[in-house]
């Protein structure tokens, strides 16, 4: 649960003089992280796909896209796991103006909640905590908590972004308000989105914590 304090509408202080917060749950995989880019490349430079290779991205689930040099979970996860050894997410690409609108929102007391489902395969997981954090800081991105659960719907947040189609309707079926991260593989979904890290979503997303669109 959020605490009291936090689920305020109004950012600076409120009546009795104690700051209050908007809470923003924030994904990092396809919304701050170029997640599909990075495995591109690790797999190009691991010698498995021509350089020239740039899978379709209309389908969320690997496995199931034309281009990419897996067809069954099993493939997916062990060259995920080699990735993963090889600091994939220490080394993976930055959506553009992630640091600087996270920065604003953050100015504007906007809590933020990094929340990812990265320990979905066993075996390495200080690696990927450590990575993680290690991008998050050499990408100058604020926060305030780090979550590491692929139970995203039992976090109760004033927003949440994300772009995984299965995350957004399990959030939605909960009651969170969810903005949708824009990707090819999610845009049969309705609701508030966001195609951008930029002065227009910064002002849209704190419109949406003051009053959620209906």
């Amino acid at each position: 649960m959020v605490p009291s304090n936090y689920e305020s509408p109004h950012a600076d202080v409120d009546s009795a003089g104690t700051d209050v917060y908007r809470v923003l749950d924030l994904d990092l995989d396809g919304v701050c992280a170029d997640y599909a880019e990075a495995m591109r490349q690790w797999l190009v430079r691991a010698g498995r796909m021509a350089a020239d290779t740039f899978p379709d991205m209309t389908r969320y689930e690997m496995t199931l896209a034309t281009g990419w040099p897996f067809s069954t979970i099993e493939e997916y996860k062990q060259a995920h796991k080699e990735a993963e050894a090889d600091h994939l997410y220490a080394t993976m690409p930055v959506i553009n103006g992630v640091p600087e609108a996270l920065q604003r929102l953050a100015d504007a007391h906007v809590y933020i909640r990094v929340v990812t489902h990265r320990l979905f395969v066993s075996g390495q997981h200080q690696i990927v905590v450590s990575d993680t954090a290690k991008w998050l800081d050499d990408n100058h991105i604020p926060y305030m908590s780090l979550c590491f659960t692929g139970l995203k719907d039992t976090m109760h947040a004033s927003i949440h972004i994300d772009d995984s189609p299965a995350n957004i309707l399990a959030l939605r079926q909960a009651g969170e308000h969810v903005v949708v991260f824009d990707q090819p593989y999610n845009r049969d979904l309705d609701g508030p989105r966001m195609s951008a890290w930029d002065e227009t979503s910064v002002s849209k997303l704190m419109a949406w914590m003051n009053r959620w669109p209906e």
